[in-house]
């Protein structure tokens, strides 16, 4: 659940201290998708709180503006977009900004949701097989 590291460090160090690959794999996948509902809902209100503050008042209009014109042609593909940039197991690609991203985007939680819980799932897999000289 940390912000850096996530499933891309949790789960090198749990095989490297002899832990179960499965159980490390399911812990982490887990432990790195359930944070992204409460995190999703404190983004909502973080972007609320800024678009009340006056001087940010007409910068925060154009930009839902401009997300809300182009949300509707890609409706159906940002729940893809977010599964492939949580999957790609990169530095600052995890739950922590994929929230923050399908907030600014207003994307509905289940959506963001299970776009989070496949990307960490396909990542837990990349990192996992990583892990054990597999790939």
């Amino acid at each position: 659940m940390m912000p850096v590291t996530e499933l891309r460090g949790a789960i090198p160090i749990g095989i490297a201290m002899n832990l179960d690959p499965l159980g490390v794999y399911a812990a982490s996948v887990i432990g790195s998708s359930l944070i992204s509902i409460p995190l999703i809902l404190t983004f909502r209100h973080i972007l609320s709180f800024i678009r009340g503050i006056s001087f940010l008042k007409n910068i925060s209009k154009k930009i839902d503006n401009k997300i809300e014109a182009s949300m509707k042609k890609l409706k159906s593909a940002s729940v893809l977009g977010i599964i492939l940039f949580v999957g790609i197991p990169l530095p600052t690609t995890g739950s922590w900004t994929a929230s923050a991203i399908a907030s600014i985007l207003h994307m509905r939680i289940r959506d963001a949701f299970i776009g989070i819980v496949l990307g960490n799932m396909m990542a837990g897999v990349i990192v996992t097989g990583i892990s054990m000289h597999i790939i």
